[in-house]
């Protein structure tokens, strides 16, 4: 891999947790003036996470799904343009995340409802020139047992419809030419190895992405991954953490934010335990011609963690 081709994730600007305040992150402005700085960061690339909820209220300043991108631009081609002027020449990914639509104990609406939003960041993926939508095959494990606490005994039932969900997707994603890909984080239903067999059930035009921190926090040596899955993985992110999980984070309803335990999960790239030395090798030694992908979640400090994420790429390329 080159540090010239590695993209940034948008998913380093968060409102729950860090400044701006409210009004700022939900104008056009704060965006536009951040496309410019992450440009002067070094990046030329984003990912850009697919969030429903900022088409409910008129929420139209975060650029993070279809019709608050057409309610600002028009058009994906007049955003696309827009990124460009400022530095940003493509986006290279949507990343969707279901765990808005566990909120009941309706698994109808659960699967009818992600299915049609992540069909909206498909199409929206296809809109922006991307190359994938990575997904998460379930919400959080301690989200759906909030909701179903029989889980473990309808696991397979949940397991089929996932699949049934996955594949129609990827029949989308084939038409639309953007490559389906799993995200295997840990606090899954599909975590770690549990992920394998749920892969092993889709079409082979369905990817795996290599999250280096939640291969980390599951126990799985990214060499290992890597050396089993290699022809099939569709995206890496270079993420960080040094959070151990003693067995029992992965099952709770908020898994990011330990409740028993003093810290969060992720950190700065080069801030943390994982050694993104050894996996950026790996893939230069395997001539990975693939996306790769920052991923700076939970930062406090959007605007140093891309100059910490820059400074890692260039001694890592060294």
């Amino acid at each position: 891999m080159h540090a010239q081709t590695a993209a940034i994730s948008l998913d380093l600007i968060n409102r729950q947790y860090q400044e701006p305040n409210r009004n700022r992150y939900e104008s056009r402005y704060f965006w536009e003036e951040l496309y410019t700085l992450i440009a002067a960061a070094g990046f030329s690339a984003i990912e850009i996470p697919y969030e429903p909820v900022w088409q409910f209220g008129g929420r139209s300043g975060v650029p993070m799904n279809r019709y608050c991108v057409n309610t600002k631009y028009e058009s994906a081609a007049n955003y696309r343009a827009a990124l460009r002027s400022r530095g940003i020449e493509r986006v290279t990914g949507i990343t969707f995340d279901p765990n808005l639509f566990m909120r009941n104990d309706n698994l109808g609406f659960y699967f009818g409802a992600t299915g049609h939003f992540a069909g909206e960041a498909l199409a929206h993926a296809a809109d922006m020139g991307a190359d994938y939508l990575a997904i998460s095959p379930s919400p959080f494990y301690g989200r759906i047992a909030q909701y179903h606490p029989d889980i473990e005994t309808t696991k397979a039932d949940f397991t089929q419809r996932t699949i049934d969900l996955l594949t129609g997707l990827a029949t989308k994603a084939a038409a639309l030419g953007v490559t389906l890909v799993l995200r295997h984080e840990y606090w899954s239903l599909f975590g770690g190895e549990r992920l394998l067999p749920l892969l092993d059930a889709l079409p082979d035009t369905v990817k795996v992405d290599l999250d280096a921190a939640n291969l980390f926090v599951a126990g799985i040596p990214a060499p290992e991954f890597f050396a089993a899955h290699g022809a099939r993985i569709g995206c890496v992110h270079l993420t960080d953490t040094s959070f151990v999980d003693p067995g029992d984070v992965w099952k709770t309803p908020n898994p990011e934010f330990p409740s028993q335990h003093a810290t969060q999960v992720f950190r700065d790239p080069g801030m943390g335990s994982v050694d993104l030395g050894q996996l950026v090798a790996l893939l230069g030694a395997h001539d990975y011609q693939g996306p790769v992908t920052c991923s700076a979640r939970q930062t406090r400090d959007p605007f140093r963690a891309l100059l910490r994420t820059r400074a890692l790429l260039n001694q890592l390329q060294k």
